[in-house]
């Protein structure tokens, strides 16, 4: 006999089933359940607790659904052959196929086949022993070195269904290459966007053919649509004055973002138009919902990645930080042909230094508003520097600094940066 379901479970189940962007209040649930205040108010904190609502100052508790638009699972063979500029010999339609795991064949062949699994990824030379055991395990191949197959071999992969990639790249340099785009795969799925702290919500929008005239607006900008369709971004105050003739005299520009908005873009654009809430636009300019400013500037800690180390990490790791300033030498990696330091490899350590700068005023939020850069001499391979940086003004919003590039006294470069922070 089944366990009959206690009222929390009840309520959560009914709070389930609301559409997205309906409000809940506790003496509502109590009333349509049959159900005490109390036992309404826990079960409602508790669905707060795992995402299914969302309560907001002057607008009450709403029902919100979770949303996931990062790039999930593993890459696929398409997008392996893209990074790498493979030739396809054969395989072709199986290319959409996600790889469950990747294999370099330096192994004896019989050492290889204790790895081998359907929709893995075999990286192999011209062995056409190892080619053989994969195809009979659904495994695809790239081949390295610009080598070819078989036709027995071409002839049982497509067969098999699986994919057979040529690369003129060794072994190594394709190992590099598929890592690299793995951290960009994780680098893109931890960036948190609109898309995650939207909610669907009608209290701040009007529609063009409707009836607003009693419309009052929760904040000082209310959304313009036509249906679903967005029409723009106006004051609240201007409400009464708009009709389908004069409506675009009263249009905001650009105030709303795409799902893929970063949270950084969405601080720098709240802040600089000081709003409280932003809509949020797809591609096809339908309204899909609101962004909140206290979603978007709460503290957010981001995930440590576990893919190995990027070029940042290890020039972290390399340099020694005093006080107000960071020692390095120049690492090869950092130069270019010319023995010279990169703009990209300098750029890190100028940042560096903007972290250890602001973090003695617990700024952990900022990004760069503008910078000049003056180069006095070319830092080269090698060489010991010594990047000082300094505040120059300290304002509400923003903060003038610069930093210098140092060796034994001599001056190389000057950066002067204007920094946006927001608290």
């Amino acid at each position: 006999m089944a366990k009959a379901k206690s009222k929390l479970e009840i309520i959560i189940e009914y709070i389930k089933g609301l559409p997205e962007g309906t409000k809940i209040s506790v003496r509502q649930v109590s009333s349509f359940l049959d159900v005490s205040e109390g036992t309404s108010y826990r079960a409602i904190k508790q669905a707060e607790k795992e995402g299914l609502v969302k309560t907001i100052e002057r607008v009450g508790t709403i029902r919100i659904i979770k949303r996931e638009d990062h790039i999930v699972g593993n890459l696929t063979f398409e997008q392996v052959n893209r990074v790498i500029q493979g030739t396809v010999l054969t395989g072709a339609s199986y290319l959409n196929r996600e790889i469950s795991r990747f294999i370099i064949g330096a192994m004896r062949t019989e050492e290889i086949e204790k790895y081998l699994e359907d929709s893995a990824f075999l990286i192999v030379g011209n062995r056409e022993d190892a080619q053989l055991r994969a195809i009979n395990n659904g495994a695809g191949i790239l081949i390295t070195g610009g080598f070819g197959a078989s036709e027995e071999i071409l002839k049982m992969a497509e067969a098999g269904g699986v994919p057979v990639i040529s690369s003129e790249h060794d072994t190594f340099s394709i190992a590099s290459i598929i890592h690299r785009e793995l951290y960009s795969l994780s680098l893109i799925s931890e960036v948190i966007t609109a898309n995650d702290l939207m909610i669907k919500q009608s209290d701040y929008s009007i529609d063009l053919n409707g009836d607003y005239s009693r419309f009052v607006s929760n904040d000082k900008i209310t959304f313009l649509v036509d249906g679903d369709r967005f029409m723009g971004t106006l004051k609240s105050q201007d409400i009464h004055s708009i009709n389908e003739d004069n409506y675009k005299n009263y249009l905001y520009q650009d105030i709303h973002v795409l799902p893929n908005t970063t949270i950084q873009s969405l601080r720098q654009l709240m802040t600089w138009h000081q709003l409280n809430i932003m809509p949020v636009v797809n591609e096809s300019q339908r309204f899909v919902g609101v962004v909140h400013r206290r979603d978007v500037f709460k503290d957010i800690t981001p995930h440590k990645l576990q893919t190995g180390m990027s070029t940042e990490e290890i020039i972290d790791r390399e340099i020694t930080i005093k006080e107000d300033s960071i020692h390095m030498k120049v690492l090869p990696f950092m130069t270019d042909e010319f023995g010279t330091l990169t703009q990209t490899g300098f750029m890190r350590l100028v940042e560096r230094m903007l972290m250890t700068l602001l973090n003695d005023y617990d700024i952990m939020n900022y990004h760069i508003d503008s910078m000049n850069m003056t180069n006095l001499k070319l830092v080269q391979i090698n060489q010991h520097i010594q990047l000082k940086g300094e505040i120059l003004d300290l304002g509400g919003q923003y903060i003038k600094l610069e930093v210098k590039t140092i060796t034994d006294g001599v001056v190389y470069n000057k950066v002067g940066i204007m920094v946006q922070y927001f608290k």
